[in-house]
């Protein structure tokens, strides 16, 4: 409760009064003013003058002052991204949104290695092995880019970029509690040893995730997740032209689960494992050349028993058959309808009324234990080098090799495969001091999908001093994942009681993939213009998209007569504006405005399955003090989700006190509340409710 009430007034009565203070000597923001080098949009060093896209960067202060918890809360921070908590543990993060709550239509990279999980192509946004506290800045490409990095790279380009281990602290350790069980330590070193630079970290992250389920009024609501996570980073100067960069991470979550089914007699809990590791070399072949070869693998696994409680018949053999045939005239049967059934399933009905008749023990229920599982990973090789041809012309070219394995007996009744080779190449031309071409393609082979390119020109005009007008056109496609091309899921049950073994076996609702799964496409046409006016501290975003899409759906679920469909592609149009303004009145205070408006056609108008909002955007100021405080506030809105159902907002407080002591030593209090402003749910009609939450921190540096 103190959380709730109070403390939201303490900390604005707080930033009133420090409003007052004097303002002299006050220190400026955590870095400086000058443009931030793009790595994401080329992949080449570029300018935010000189990108051929727009981009926004999420930098180490917006991260630290926000007072966030987690890297999808602070995405919503950029124009056109949608954010949401699918559960406490599962958090929906798409630009643009679309029907789709996974994230393959936007690549998610760490230091430039793809994150997807290659079964679902979806991200652990919440477990991943990586924390805020050891990310520099996050990139955003808000529109498509398949030409840098392939498939997927659809609407966006998400690329996290972690801390080099010479820029953190010696020595960190951190710990957060607070309301709904929210409980967050961290602790890292950082040592020079000869040529090496390196961090180590250790971390955890707790809390109860929502507090209530508004289709769930028989009993309590559970929802909560623990995460805990070792990453590291290591970075050998072997000599002034060569360095070896070694990352590693890995995290494991537990968390609960809630599902709308009555027949689960306990509330599940997911195990989950994230890894991996990640070498990259980068080597100075003379001065203007410059090769860079990365290696990774990834792995993801999830174990997610279950406990049900279902009648027997539900394992028969001649159901699942007949639900294979005829999934409405098997449900039917179960309900003592056979309307929808024909002659052909006759000779399946009389087996399983023969079976029933035989034993009446079928129509009754009985405990079993079944569940998820799925053990994911990815090989990727990346070589890219880079070429100054001349002082007015670069180029970038290179190979990616990826190769996804995954097993799982529910959804892919064993393995399941897919290899991927791409080549780009990238070319960037002043031919004119204030032109500036760029040009870019993508040819990719996919085992599943064929071969596909995705082109990118632009042209950028620098028509005045820190002022420039940029136009793009640009396709991208997203391949099918290895669900939607190789899918043969069923769910497979142990009997609890040994009474019971021989009703044992296959649930009858089963699914399976043709193999045809259709490529998404888009091709999208952009203008954009960037302004810096250095006078007034000011920055200003602008984008204006016009994007034609011939998207797919899947459908995978146990409930309902649907089973496992791929819907074929559907022609969408979407047009919109995206609006970003940066503005810092003094070195010590800083105002950031995001605005998206987002028109699509098509089936999802009215579709309730969409997460496409007309409107959304975020506001924040934060502001330093010269006797060591920091105030800080955020606000965050979208509306119209899910067919003009939901309005969601949020307002953030941060107060924080810098405390210098000793030895070069220093010690952080913080408080952090959040506040619900409107009632509806985040994401969906069963996770809602006002989410009130607040925290205190403390954070000690050397």
């Amino acid at each position: 409760m103190f959380y709730r009430f109070i403390l939201p007034g303490v900390l604005g009565l707080l930033q009133v009064c420090l409003a007052f203070a004097s303002d002299d000597a006050i220190p400026s923001f955590a870095g400086d003013e000058n443009l931030p080098s793009i790595l994401s949009a080329t992949r080449l060093q570029q300018s935010l003058f000189e990108v051929p896209a727009a981009v926004t960067v999420i930098d180490r202060q917006m991260i630290e002052q926000s007072g966030m918890r987690e890297i999808p809360e602070l995405l919503r921070l950029v124009p056109g991204m949608v954010v949401g908590y699918e559960s406490g543990s599962e958090a929906f993060v798409s630009f643009h949104g679309t029907s789709a709550d996974l994230a393959r239509r936007m690549q998610v990279l760490i230091d430039g290695r793809s994150i997807y999980q290659p079964l679902l192509a979806s991200v652990d946004w919440v477990g991943l092995p990586v924390e805020l506290a050891d990310i520099e800045r996050i990139e955003v490409i808000r529109g498509p880019n398949s030409a840098a990095y392939g498939a997927n790279s659809f609407f966006a380009v998400v690329n996290i970029i972690t801390r080099h281990p010479a820029d953190v602290d010696r020595a960190r350790v951190s710990y957060t509690r607070g309301e709904d069980g929210v409980e967050d330590f961290m602790a890292r070193i950082a040592q020079r040893s000869g040529p090496v630079d390196w961090r180590l970290s250790v971390s955890g992250r707790n809390d109860d995730g929502f507090q209530e389920n508004r289709r769930k009024n028989n009993g309590p609501f559970t929802d909560s997740k623990d995460v805990d996570s070792l990453h590291g980073r290591g970075v050998w100067t072997v000599n002034p032209e060569a360095s070896l960069d070694v990352s590693f991470g890995l995290a494991r979550m537990t968390a609960e689960q809630q599902y709308r089914a009555n027949y689960f007699t306990s509330t599940p809990v997911a195990d989950q494992e994230n890894s991996y590791l990640s070498l990259a070399w980068d080597q100075d072949l003379g001065p203007s050349n410059h090769l860079r070869v990365q290696a990774s693998d990834s792995r993801f696994k999830r174990d997610e028993p279950w406990s049900v409680s279902v009648e027997r018949i539900a394992f028969n053999p001649a159901l699942g058959s007949l639900y294979k045939q005829n999934r409405a005239c098997a449900l039917g049967l179960l309900a003592g309808n056979t309307s929808a059934c024909t002659a052909a399933d006759m000779p399946l009905i009389s087996s399983v009324t023969t079976a029933i008749g035989n034993d009446p023990a079928l129509l009754g229920k009985a405990d079993f234990l079944s569940g998820l599982d799925s053990h994911e990973e990815r090989r990727q090789v990346d070589v890219q080098d880079t070429w100054i041809v001349t002082p007015d012309f670069r180029t970038v070219f290179g190979l990616t090799y990826d190769d996804s394995q995954v097993d799982s007996l529910v959804y892919l009744k064993g393995h399941g495969e897919n290899t991927v080779w791409r080549a780009f190449v990238h070319g960037e031309w002043r031919f004119a001091p204030q032109w500036l071409l760029n040009v870019g393609g993508n040819q990719e082979n996919d085992a599943g999908a064929g071969d596909y390119f995705s082109p990118r020109a632009a042209l950028n005009w620098q028509f005045a001093d820190n002022q420039v007008l940029r136009a793009v056109y640009s396709t991208a496609v997203r391949t099918p994942d290895i669900l939607e091309n190789q899918a043969d899921w069923s769910y497979i049950a142990v009997a609890i009681h040994p009474a019971d073994n021989q009703y044992a076996g296959t649930f009858f609702q089963s699914g399976q993939a043709n193999g045809t799964a259709p490529t998404e496409k888009i091709a999208s046409r952009e203008l954009g213009y960037y302004g810096r006016f250095d006078a007034v501290r000011l920055a200003l975003d602008v984008r204006w998209f016009y994007d034609l899409m011939a998207l797919s759906e899947h459908h995978l679920a146990i409930e309902g007569s649907q089973g496992f469909i791929i819907r074929p592609t559907e022609d969408f149009r979407q047009q919109g504006v995206e609006v970003g303004l940066d503005w810092r009145p003094l070195p010590s205070q800083r105002f950031q405005l995001n605005y998206a408006y987002l028109d699509m056609n098509g089936r999802w108008d009215n579709d309730n399955t969409s997460f496409v909002p007309q409107h959304s955007g975020s506001a924040a100021w934060w502001q330093d003090y010269s006797n060591g405080w920091q105030f800080g506030t955020t606000y965050a809105f979208y509306n119209d989700l899910r067919a003009n159902q939901f309005y969601f907002d949020r307002l953030e407080l941060r107060l924080a006190k810098k405390l210098n002591l000793p030895r070069h030593q220093q010690l952080e209090l913080a408080a952090v509340t959040q506040l619900r402003l409107s009632d509806d749910p985040e994401l969906r009609s069963e996770n809602g409710g006002s989410r009130h939450r607040g925290w205190f921190s403390l954070n000690w540096r050397y």
